[in-house]
């Protein structure tokens, strides 16, 4: 049975998102980015997510993000644990191919890859982190066994942590539904022509095909 490049089937049956063969190198990985490091003084604000099938929402949301502050960290998790979180079927895009399209937004400074789901004490003192942020507009099912409190309790107590208005209400599996839901129609539709030419070709007469 063929399946997807990027996909493997388990000894149940199931799909699941497998390692994919793209191999980042620096200077790929440099091509992205903006080049530009933090200056003293420059006031570094931090944000991590899944940043999957990155999409306006997410440059909606690294926008505002970079308002508080003159650089902005995206941190960028890691297949394992957007997979355990989100389902097998998830991430659509591998972690280097997330950060390589999270770089390309041009409010976005540096990434870090892989980053933990716990913003910790030692992420923080290490990149100079004075802000920390996290949009209002988030996956239903991200971190199920780990709520906000617990993720972002150190920058909480800190006193650093920030809650963001998300722009716009825009989510990857909200697109993920449009896809199948716009793919589902397409058939119906080509359906319903391949219905109405093989009545033609039977019959003789023309079956109109009311566009949707």
């Amino acid at each position: 049975q063929h399946h997807n490049e990027g996909e493997e089937q388990d000894t149940q049956g199931l799909l699941h998102t497998s390692v994919s063969n793209f191999l980042p190198t620096s200077r790929r990985i440099l091509q992205f980015s903006n080049a530009r490091t933090a200056k003293p003084g420059d006031k570094v604000v931090y944000m991590d997510g899944a940043f999957d099938m990155f999409h306006p929402g997410h440059v909606d949301i690294l926008r505002e993000a970079k308002k508080l502050g003159d650089f902005l960290i995206v941190g960028i998790h890691p297949d394992e644990l957007v997979s355990a979180h989100r389902g097998a079927h998830l991430p659509i895009m591998n972690v280097h191919e997330r950060t390589l399209s999270v770089l390309a937004c041009r409010h976005v400074d540096e990434v870090i890859i892989s980053a933990p789901a716990e913003v910790t004490l030692d992420l923080i003192q290490t990149f100079h982190i004075q802000v920390v942020v996290h949009g209002t507009s988030a996956e239903s099912n991200e971190h199920p066994h780990l709520d906000k409190d617990k993720r972002y309790r150190v920058p909480m107590e800190m006193g650093i942590f920030l809650e963001l208005k998300s722009p716009r209400d825009m989510t990857t599996s909200g697109l993920i539904e449009r896809i199948l839901r716009n793919r589902e129609q397409y058939l119906e539709r080509n359906r319903r022509k391949t219905s109405a030419e093989n009545e033609y070709y039977a019959t003789g007469k023309h079956a109109f095909v009311e566009e949707k």
